[in-house]
C-alpha cells in the first residue's frame, strides 16, 4: 500500500509551506492535496509517471492530488514544498486558477528523448530572476505561517496566486509555440539531442550543426527550445552538469578528469558553471556527498 503523506499545516489558508533540506531519499508516496516543488540547491532524482528525472536548482513542477512520486537523494538537496487544497482556498479560486493548474500538469511533448528534457515530467525551469522572486515569496509565506500575524492566511493565499502566475508565464515562454514544427523538424531535433549525448565530451558548434542540416542557426535555436524547453547551449550545459554529478561519485576521478569527461576543458569554468547551476562548487558537492554517506 502506497502511503499518503499528511498535510503540514492546520490553519485556514489551506496552504502549507515546508523548506526541505536532506540527504535522505523520500520513498514512493502520494497525498490528497496538490503540491508544487521548487529546487533551490543541490540535485536529486525525481520519480514520477514511471520516469526518473534529474532535478537541479530552478526546476519547479506541480504534483496533482493522489499521484505517486518519490525522490532518490544521493547528495545534499534543498527544496520548497508548497502544499495546497484548491477547493478550500476560496469559492472563486478554482474558477480563476483551475485551468492554470491543468496547464501546469499537462505534458508539452509525449515523446521525450533525453534526461535533459524538462517536459518529461512537465517541469518548468525558471530563470535566475524568476527563481529568486519565487523563493523570496515562498520564504515570506513560510514566515507568515510561523508568526501568524494579522491576515496571515490571506497573505499566504495572495502569494500563492502570484507564484502560480509567475510559473505559468515561465511555462508559456519555455514552451512557446513555434510555427512550422512539422514531423521532419521534430525528427531533426531528436537527432540533435542524440548527437549532443553522443558527443558530450567534444566541442559542439550549434551554428555549424544547423547549417549542416540546411537550416538557419536562429530557426534551429527556436525549434530546439520549443521542443526541449531550453535553448541548445543551456540544454548542453544542463546535460553536462547532470552527467558530471554521476562522475563526481567516483572519487578516483580528479576535477580535471570530470570536467574533461563532459566536454569542458577549463576546470575553473567548469567549477563556475557547476556552482551556477547546482549551488555548490563541484568540490563542495563531492565533499558533502561523502560526508553524509
Amino acid at each position: 500500500m502506497i502511503p499518503y503523506f499528511s498535510f503540514k499545516c492546520n490553519d485556514k489558508s489551506a496552504i502549507a509551506l515546508e523548506l526541505f533540506s536532506t540527504v535522505e531519499s523520500v520513498p514512493v508516496h502520494r497525498h490528497e492535496f496538490q503540491e508544487f516543488v521548487l529546487i533551490t540547491k543541490g540535485s536529486c532524482i525525481h520519480r514520477y509517471k514511471d520516469i526518473s528525472m534529474p532535478l537541479i536548482p530552478g526546476d519547479v513542477f506541480l504534483i496533482p492530488s493522489h499521484q505517486e512520486h518519490a525522490y532518490t537523494i544521493e547528495t545534499p538537496v534543498s527544496m520548497y514544498n508548497c502544499q495546497f487544497y484548491p477547493e478550500k482556498i476560496a469559492d472563486w479560486w478554482h474558477g480563476q486558477f483551475g485551468g492554470l493548474l491543468s496547464d501546469l500538469t499537462g505534458p508539452e511533448d509525449s515523446s521525450p528523448i533525453s534526461p535533459a528534457d524538462l517536459n518529461r515530467q512537465n517541469i518548468i525551469h525558471l530563470s535566475v530572476e524568476d527563481a529568486e522572486r519565487v523563493q523570496t515569496m515562498l520564504e515570506i509565506m513560510r514566515q507568515e505561517q510561523t508568526e501568524q500575524g494579522f491576515a496571515y492566511e490571506q497573505v499566504k493565499q495572495d502569494y500563492l496566486n502570484l507564484i502560480l502566475i509567475i510559473i505559468s508565464r515561465a511555462r508559456l515562454r519555455q514552451f512557446a509555440a513555434s510555427p512550422g514544427l512539422e514531423n521532419p523538424r521534430a525528427e531533426m531535433i531528436a537527432a540533435a539531442q542524440r548527437f549532443i549525448e553522443d558527443n558530450l565530451a567534444e566541442p559542439i558548434d550549434f551554428s555549424a550543426y544547423a547549417r549542416t542540416h540546411n537550416i538557419s542557426p536562429g530557426y534551429f535555436r527556436t525549434i530546439f527550445k520549443s521542443s526541449t524547453g531550453l535553448p541548445p547551449v543551456e540544454y548542453l550545459n544542463r546535460l553536462r552538469i547532470v552527467r558530471a554529478i554521476e562522475y563526481l561519485k567516483d572519487e578516483t576521478l580528479s576535477m580535471n578528469d570530470v570536467s574533461a569527461a563532459v566536454g569542458i576543458y577549463d576546470a575553473n569554468y567548469f567549477s563556475r558553471l557547476f556552482r551556477k547551476i547546482i549551488g555548490f562548487s563541484p568540490r563542495e558537492f563531492r565533499k558533502q556527498a561523502y560526508k553524509e554517506s
